[in-house]
Order: structure tokens, then sequence, then C-alpha cells
């Protein structure tokens, strides 16, 4: 049986899932350790949080997977991917990248950790503005995302800031992989710019890769229908 697990982002919960998944497919959509699951303590390390994932699926030995991952879940789905590379039918990373933080990124995520221990509602507000192409016009839905993220120990946003700095390169593993890699990508993402994304891009000549102008890191919000053809597209491959 293929499973499929559609992972969140960051600040983010597994309602983003909501307008994207067509109704034909049965998905796991779980949610991140510390991210709003009052059961879940929060951890430091990407393998930690895949732990938590895989404690929400239902695991079968005859299963195959395919993931799907928003930002910091793309980083998680990558991991996932490698753990059961055998049985992984394909792996698409949603805004996101399978390389390591740079150096310089990494001393970004250490002022992060300093803003979020002052003042995570302000850090929160100052990082998501960033995610769009166009902030203003998603005003309503960002005041909604905050509001969520109040109930966000500010341990638990430091926690996960640390484990996206930690995290190892998959590089190496998907050049090497047999499953297909998709990934879907904003023509104006700040996190994630076409520079940046290009360079990976070239070390996988048979990635499908999928640009939408004029959005910037939340699709999901920017632009549903592009997304949704996006995750249509993949499971189309697949499953029947």
């Amino acid at each position: 049986m293929i499973k499929i697990i559609a992972i969140h982002g960051f600040l983010g919960n597994n309602e983003m899932w909501k307008e994207l998944l067509p109704s034909t497919f049965s998905f796991y959509t779980p949610q991140m350790a510390g991210h709003g699951n009052k059961d879940s303590l929060p951890t430091d390390s990407i393998e930690d949080f895949a732990q938590h994932i895989l404690q929400q699926i239902d695991l079968e030995e005859s299963d195959e997977y395919i993931w799907i991952g928003h930002s910091m879940g793309g980083y998680v789905a990558a991991h996932l991917a490698k753990t059961f590379s055998d049985k992984t039918k394909a792996l698409a990373f949603f805004h996101s990248t399978g390389d390591a933080d740079s150096e310089l990124k990494k001393q970004d995520r250490l002022r992060a950790i300093e803003a979020a221990e002052k003042h995570k509602v302000l850090y929160a507000t100052n990082l998501i503005d960033g995610l769009f192409h166009s902030a203003n016009e998603h005003r309503n839905t960002i005041d909604e995302q905050l509001q969520k993220i109040e109930s966000m120990s500010a341990e638990s946003i430091v926690q996960s800031l640390r484990a996206m700095r930690e995290r190892e390169s998959s590089i190496s593993f998907l050049i090497t992989a047999k499953f297909p890699i998709y990934y879907f990508a904003g023509a104006n993402d700040k996190v994630l710019s076409l520079e940046k994304m290009n360079a990976e891009w070239t070390l996988l000549p048979s990635a499908k890769i999928t640009i939408v102008p004029e959005i910037g890191h939340m699709g999901h919000i920017e632009n549903i229908p592009a997304a949704k053809k996006f995750i249509e597209e993949v499971l189309s491959e697949f499953v029947s």
C-alpha cells in the first residue's frame, strides 16, 4: 500500500494542506513536534522530528511512501525518504531544499534564535511577512497564523531553529536516489532564491521542477490552484 505523507513547515500546522490535497486520495498529515500538539515535547534535531512524524503513521511492512514536505517539512521528508529509500516512491520538496544551511544562513539562525527567545510573536511576525511575495494581500491569513503561533512555546520555536541549523545535506543521497524528486518553487521566494535552487537543481538534472511566478515561500496560500496542480501531478504517476 502506498501511503502519502504531507508534512507542514516551521511555525505552520497540518491545516495548510486542507485545500491542496485531492479528496480522491488518502493522506497522512501529521503535526510536527512542538507545533500546536501539547502532548509532544520540543526536539532539536531533524532526526527526532522525523521520529515524531513516524509515531503518527500506521506503519506496515508492505508499505511504500510518497513524501511531501513544505519548507522545514521538506527537511524531515528528505530524512524519511533516506531512511526508507527502498520503499520511497517519490519525494516532493514544496518550497524546500535538500541542502544544508550555508555558513551565512547558520549565522542568521543564531540571530533568529536570539530574537525568538526575546519576543517570539515579534520574531514570528517579522519572519512570516517576509515569506510572502506581497504580504499585504494576505494580511487576514497571516494574522490568523500568528494567533496560532501564540500557543507555541518559545522553546519549541528555538528547538526547531536549532534542528534546521544543524541538519545535514541530503544532496549526495538525492543524486543517487532511485525514486523521482519534485520541486515546487516560488519565483519571488526570499528564503530559497532561484539562484540557490538552480545550483541544487544542476546537481539533480532528472528532478521535476515547477516554478510559479509572483509567489514567495507560501504557495499554499499565494496560489492554491498551482500548488494543488503540482501535488496532483506528483500523485498521478503513482496512484491510480
